[in-house]
């Protein structure tokens, strides 16, 4: 049954709230538009602001109460909408279809200093674009690198409110603004959360390649984020799609448990092997030569909880199961298999940790320290030189060579580091110094 309760209108009063610092250095430009637009042609505006919402929103004969959005989402789906039809929207007046941005700025619409003019002018000129925050500074601003061009240049923005809330890795839509001697967020933000990631960025690439005319294209990537935006709140979330890049298989973290019957042998047997490098103090780890020339890792075999055990350690069922027969045949009588460790990190126990408080840690703090420390160094054993889909799948070594890329593996790496502070905050133990990627990819904080 239909709610009686209306859509949300594009309010001058609640836009306010997007960036702390627009009222402060345009004027009110935006607050002042929407005001006289919802005075001059209240009628319009609100029909305008309607076709929007029919535009991005599900296809259902009253989409806005279906959606049952909280009071923050009907608050962002006004100031996202008001900006929206700002810069792209139109109007009927006096029986004419205008562009809203062109009527406002025309010898009808309202008038404007210098600075507003400029402001408003600059909704229409920057568009609507897929950023990733690599860093946060607190009080004073955020870096963005853009999500889907890997070759821009990061840009450093005045974002005093928004550095409030914002975290190192998220992705978001978002018209970056030029004031002349720094850049501002417009006001309008649509985050993405990390399930609609892959989606949206694949919507929003293929919207921007396509052979239309640049305007179309632009205008049809602006469609895809707000509709992806939106999305989120009236659909289910997909389910992540973890998969390697290397065999195309599913992520599955395998870890076979041997006994170490012959360690000389054993140790002797590997160094034989082209494919294998390490010492029996740190591991060994398999490698094979991609077509591009780069090194993936298939196995690694890393020492056990005590001297006389190892762990082969695979990132797929596959690479698990081939490298089990390897080790068995190529080791013969100095290793007996012991058992095998599955983890599913799309299971949803796995899922359910990572989203919120835990239960109390069964293993003493250090000790369970030690053991994330353990799982992730062999996790990340390879990872400067694997390649990245969001480092434009290169590697971050690679990516590490130019200064926009260089921003990108920076970012990630504080994205790591901030997900390791909140899940040993949440399992009540020290945090995982992720140092050794930085050294790895031989860069500097």
């Amino acid at each position: 049954m239909a709610s009686s309760k209306p859509p949300p209108q594009p309010s001058a009063a609640v836009f306010d709230i997007g960036s702390g610092l627009v009222a402060d250095n345009h004027l009110n430009a935006a607050k002042k538009a929407m005001e006289w637009l919802s005075d001059r042609h209240r009628k319009g505006w609100r029909q305008a602001f309607t076709d929007w919402l029919n535009l991005i929103g599900p296809e259902k004969d009253d989409p806005i109460d279906e959606m049952s959005l909280s009071e923050d989402g009907q608050t962002m789906l006004a100031i996202n909408g008001g900006e929206w039809l700002l810069a792209r929207g139109e109007i009927r007046v006096k029986g004419e279809i205008r562009r809203i941005n062109a009527h406002l700025l025309g010898r009808d619409g309202p008038w404007f200093s210098p600075l507003q003019q400029r402001w408003i002018a600059q909704l229409a000129e920057h568009p609507l674009r897929l950023w990733r925050v690599t860093e946060v500074r607190r009080d004073e601003g955020l870096t963005l690198v853009d999500a889907i061009n890997h070759e821009a240049p990061a840009v450093v923005v005045q974002e005093r409110r928004g550095s409030q809330t914002a975290q190192v890795g998220m992705l978001m839509g978002a018209r970056l603004m030029d004031l002349g001697d720094h850049t501002e967020l417009s006001g309008a933000i649509y985050p993405f959360t990390k399930l609609h990631e892959a989606g949206v960025l694949l919507a929003v690439g293929q919207s921007l390649s396509a052979q239309l005319h640049p305007e179309n294209s632009r205008d049809l990537a602006e469609l895809q984020i707000a509709r992806m935006w939106l999305a989120q709140w009236t659909e289910a979330p997909p389910m992540p799609e973890l998969r390697d890049a290397g065999t195309g298989d599913a992520i599955l973290l395998v870890t076979d448990h041997y006994r170490v019957l012959d360690a000389a042998a054993l140790a002797h047997a590997l160094a034989q092997q082209p494919d294998v490098s390490g010492n029996p103090a740190d591991g060994w780890h398999r490698e094979t030569q991609t077509e591009a020339g780069l090194m993936r890792s298939l196995l690694s075999i890393n020492p056990g909880r005590s001297a006389d055990r190892i762990e082969l350690f695979a990132r797929t069922q596959n690479l698990a199961d081939s490298g089990r027969v390897w080790l068995d045949a190529l080791a013969g009588a100095a290793v007996s298999h012991l058992t095998r460790e599955v983890t599913d990190p799309r299971s949803a126990a796995v899922q359910s940790g990572r989203a919120g408080p835990r239960r109390s840690p069964v293993l003493p703090p250090k000790e369970m320290s030690a053991l994330f420390e353990q799982f992730i160094h062999r996790q990340y054993a390879r990872w400067a030189d694997e390649p990245i889909p969001v480092l434009g799948h290169q590697t971050p070594r690679q990516a590490a060579g130019t200064a926009a890329g260089l921003e990108r593996v920076k970012g990630l790496l504080r994205e790591y580091e901030a997900n390791e502070t909140r899940m040993a905050a949440n399992d009540q133990r020290e945090p995982v110094s992720f140092q050794f990627l930085w050294d790895a990819a031989g860069i500097m904080r």
